[in-house]
């Protein structure tokens, strides 16, 4: 599969982690399932986002909401901005990841696209089987 260019409105994220701060993924999955139902205003269920920015250190797993108005205890929100992204489906294993940031960056470079204020996520529906051979979930960098 080759990478798509695809053109977003902005998308407003509710969840658990930080942008600002080192953070490790994983940890903040299952408190996110665990406290979803906290976050309201819901946009396309059953889609959850992982957000991560160009030099920074930190992580969101969250998900998009119509409108961020209450953002519950120990939560943060963040706002994806509208854009151009380049993107693909990651087809395999959760830990293969880096192989299709690896397409997408090549892809980058072999178009000439400068590195911008670069927002990457990822979009984990139905499906996302985590290590499974035949997981899918989709992979976005920002291009402008």
């Amino acid at each position: 599969m080759k990478p798509e260019v695809y053109e977003f409105q902005e998308k407003k994220v509710i969840g658990i982690g930080s942008i600002e701060n080192p953070t490790k993924p994983g940890y903040f999955w299952p408190i996110l399932f665990s406290r979803i139902q906290e976050i309201q205003g819901r946009k396309n269920s059953p889609e959850t986002l992982g957000v991560i920015k160009r030099n920074e250190p930190g992580y969101l797993a969250g998900i998009e909401v119509e409108e961020i108005i209450e953002i519950p205890e120990g939560m943060f929100s963040y706002v994806i901005p509208a854009g151009q992204y380049i993107g693909m489906t990651h087809k395999g294993p959760l830990s293969k990841i880096g192989e299709t940031f690896y397409i997408l960056i090549d892809w980058l470079a072999l178009n000439n696209f400068e590195q911008y204020d670069i927002v990457c996520f990822e979009v984990y529906d139905e499906r996302f089987k985590g290590e499974d051979p035949e997981s899918e979930f989709d992979s976005y960098i920002q291009i402008k």
